[in-house]
């Protein structure tokens, strides 16, 4: 860890307790001494709430349902690491730091008089043993994040410069309404309501005052239940947005109800066009053996994002502009895939011609070398007679391969080619 980048303070309270287990961390958390000097760890971060921090790198603030807070999302212990996994597979290709919520300071501001709070604590500490386990900790930076308020909504609102997605709140309500799946149950003074919609990507469950619906019809009612959602999600987007400025950092958003509402409100940044980059190159892979890829092939990585960010910054000043997801998907399309072709294309063209030269007929592997040269290994067993043919022809039709392979070495998408090799 560099000299100017302080420990995140819980991380701190771990290593002095010595617990790097789960079973650990949960006797720690019975622990009197312990927990005080969580709270008081706690009491230090929120000092420091809407402090900026200087750095060079490419920085991105993420939004609720990737910061891992667990807010607008889930607690279970495998969601919440494959929400790690998703953190990973959105940013990993771009930014340097990720900024996420520092979960535990939360609680512990707001949360400290609940019942669930040892239980909620458990899970957090729980998610960032595994963040150090995948070896993610220098990649993060934790700060609270404005709370999400629906009292005082339409200031919050403005403040984020947000107003026009209230304007559209029938609108939006409505839509929202006519494609969920919503289930609603009269109760003794309330109407409970489940409403599944894929861009909440969780089940949504609420209740409506009987006062409130009167003589409503049942769409009606399933309208009200929408609209008391979408001020959830309303008060923690502004939250999310409140944060990015407070930091001057670009926000990333993951939750698709979240990128729509943006959409109504704000052109597309940079940030919202990586976030819908999905590289064909990268699903599946684990994200130790992602953040592993990233620091070996670090000058690759450099000419690869530098790449990926003119391509972007080109088509979000093209005039006819189009949506984040739509403008990820032509860069995946028009550049990075058929680049990775290219490439594979020559690879494989080089390895046919060490095959058809070499006297075994067999190209025997290769070792990794500076960014991803790759060096053969000449035949050990040949016939006596034709030894010096046989080296003779293997060694031009492997010299080639590697002058072609260190031509290839130095393409923007070279990167990404060696991430697929991983798979």
């Amino acid at each position: 860890m560099k000299q100017d980048e302080q420990k995140y303070w819980v991380f701190d309270w771990l290593d002095r307790h010595r617990a790097s287990t789960l079973d650990s961390v949960k006797l720690l958390l019975l622990n009197p001494v312990a927990v005080q000097e969580l709270r008081q760890g706690a009491a230090a971060a929120i000092k420091q709430f809407g402090r900026k921090t200087h750095s060079k790198n490419e920085s991105v603030l993420v939004g609720r349902g990737i910061d891992l807070s667990g807010q607008l999302d889930c607690f279970a212990p495998d969601w919440r690491r494959q929400q790690a996994h998703r953190l990973f597979n959105k940013v990993w290709h771009y930014f340097d730091k990720i900024v996420i919520e520092d979960a535990v300071a939360h609680e512990l501001a707001h949360h400290a008089a609940e019942k669930e709070l040892p239980k909620w604590l458990v899970s957090h500490l729980e998610v960032l043993l595994y963040l150090r386990e995948i070896g993610a900790e220098p990649l993060l930076d934790f700060k609270l994040k404005p709370p999400p308020c629906q009292v005082h909504l339409s200031q919050h609102v403005k403040e984020a410069s947000l107003s026009a997605i209230l304007d559209a709140e029938d609108e939006v309500a409505r839509s929202v309404a006519q494609r969920a799946e919503i289930v609603l149950k009269k109760r003794a003074k309330v109407v409970s309501y489940q409403v599944n919609f894929d861009e909440f990507e969780h089940t949504q469950w609420g209740e409506l005052p009987l006062a409130e619906i009167g003589e409503l019809k049942k769409d009606e009612i399933g309208v009200l239940a929408v609209k008391q959602i979408f001020k959830e999600f309303v008060a923690f987007l502004a939250s999310d947005v409140r944060a990015a400025r407070m930091y001057n950092l670009p926000l990333g958003t993951a939750i698709p109800f979240h990128q729509r509402l943006l959409r109504t409100a704000n052109p597309p940044t940079v940030a919202d066009v990586v976030m819908n980059l999905q590289l064909p190159v990268i699903e599946g892979i684990a994200p130790d053996v992602l953040l592993r890829i990233r620091q070996d092939e670090h000058e690759c990585f450099e000419r690869f994002r530098t790449q990926l960010r003119v391509a972007i910054q080109e088509r979000l000043q093209a005039k006819d502009t189009k949506e984040p997801a739509k403008i990820a998907n032509e860069i995946k399309q028009d550049i990075i895939q058929p680049e990775l072709n290219a490439i594979r294309d020559r690879l494989s063209a080089a390895e046919k011609t060490v095959v058809k030269k070499s006297a075994v007929g067999i190209f025997m592997g290769a070792l990794a070398t500076t960014c991803g040269l790759l060096a053969v290994v000449v035949p050990a067993v040949a016939l006596v007679g034709g030894l010096a043919a046989t080296l003779g022809l293997a060694g031009n039709a492997a010299t080639k391969y590697l002058d072609e392979k260190n031509d290839i070495s130095l393409k923007n998408m070279y990167f990404a080619w060696r991430a697929e090799k991983h798979l």
